[in-house]
């Protein structure tokens, strides 16, 4: 066996040329698997980052009728219990952010505007989505502060500015009547048009006194120490609360449909990858029908002075186990650098299908994703396409006329 592997090895290098064209397919094949599901990975990243800082966070503690119900009857009480379970699970946390959020009438004068109230805490919040950094007037508030920051689209729709004072109508909690004037100290400016034309936002004492729900919260995000606990850490806080009140949601329950259709979108993308696949199995394929053809003579002569053809079948076959880890090995070190540089620097989308993605609240760029996974999977797929293609040269042996290919 120890001679076969070295006649297959000597056997590569004879012909350099054609070795290297047999491994360059391999390696291309390789490096466009692997920017392929770079893309897509960094994509879907991309788009879970997005939804979890903006939205939902990683998971949520919510009344046990919020989801289902959302309104102010259906607030959770920040108590004891809550405070407890998650000191219990602060190994899995790294911070939360508190929240009470609910749509009211927005007024200056006799103009009007459907608005949306969310109280938060300034620090936790730019913590999770960086809010402060799109002030594009004012400041945003500190938690003792009594004064509204609203979206740019509101204020332009009801003629506000810093200094000018909006009133809040809308239900509290229990039936109560939620009226309020604040002075607006700051405007931020969101890309999507649905946030940017209809929030306002309060500090978390403030909201609570305008909705009269004191100690109370319509969400409580939570934030993982490690997105591969997300299911574990809403598994611990479900057992430990009392499932009656509380319920615990993770981003993927929340935003079912989103997630819906972007698996749908991204088992597309996986389609046209297994494309890719095929065509790079042809042609690797092509490659080892050319490099056989080129060596029957020399096959049918060793046949005919008694070399068995298990052994030559062998011999064909590490020479394809060779030239696939050489070109698998090489697409991995020419793909990593290539895949690494995008990760660093995306590509910047322009023109209309960067308005597209602001308007969804992504940003306009190509994203790629340096996760391990993605060479191994990559590497491997193309790796087992050229064995199976690399069986081709075993039948071929095994089908040899020895007599008639050694006078070609």
């Amino acid at each position: 066996m120890k001679t076969l592997l070295k006649l297959a090895w000597r056997n590569l290098w004879r012909k350099k040329r054609r070795t290297f064209i047999t491994v360059s397919s391999v390696m291309f094949a390789v490096v466009l698997a692997i920017a392929m599901m770079s893309l897509i990975e960094g994509t879907r990243e991309l788009f879970v980052e997005s939804v979890v800082s903006q939205t939902t966070g990683h998971l949520q503690i919510q009344d046990v009728m919020y989801h289902d119900e959302p309104s102010m009857d259906h607030t959770l009480e920040y108590g004891e219990e809550v405070y407890s379970t998650l000191e219990k699970h602060s190994d899995l946390i790294d911070y939360t952010v508190p929240r009470i959020q609910g749509f009211c009438l927005g007024a200056k004068d006799m103009g009007t505007r459907g608005v949306f109230v969310m109280g938060i805490i300034p620090g936790k919040e730019n913590r999770m989505n960086n809010l402060s950094s799109r002030m594009v007037e004012g400041e945003m508030f500190s938690d003792n502060d009594d004064y509204a920051v609203i979206a740019e689209g509101v204020a332009n729709l009801l003629e506000l500015s810093i200094g000018d004072t909006i009133v809040l109508i809308g239900q509290g909690f229990q039936g109560m009547s939620a009226a309020g004037k604040f002075k607006v100290g700051g405007i931020i400016e969101f890309p999507m048009p649905e946030q940017n034309n209809t929030m306002v936002y309060l500090p978390l004492q403030e909201a609570q006194w305008f909705f009269a729900a004191p100690e109370r919260l319509t969400n409580l995000i939570i934030m993982a120490e490690n997105e591969s606990n997300i299911n574990t850490l809403a598994q611990n806080l479900s057992d430990d609360l009392d499932s009656e009140w509380f319920a615990v949601k993770t981003y993927e329950e929340l935003m079912p449909d989103v997630l819906q259709a972007f698996e749908t979108r991204d088992a597309q993308v996986r389609l046209f990858s297994w494309i890719l696949y095929i065509v790079a199995g042809f042609g690797i394929f092509g490659t080892i029908i050319m490099m056989i053809h080129e060596r029957l003579r020399e096959f049918g002569i060793l046949l005919s002075i008694g070399l068995k053809r298990a052994q030559l079948a062998i011999i064909c076959l590490f020479e394809t186990l060779f030239i696939s880890v050489i070109g698998v090995l090489s697409g991995i070190v020419v793909g990593f650098p290539i895949m690494y540089w995008l990760n660093k620097n995306p590509i910047q989308v322009g023109d209309d299908l960067a308005e597209v993605m602001l308007d969804m609240g992504f940003e306009p760029v190509m994203p790629f994703s340096i996760a391990p996974d993605i060479f191994i999977y990559q590497a491997t797929t193309i790796f087992i396409i050229a064995i199976v293609v690399g069986l081709y040269p075993v039948r071929k042996v095994f089908k040899l006329d020895m007599i008639s290919a050694a006078r070609k």
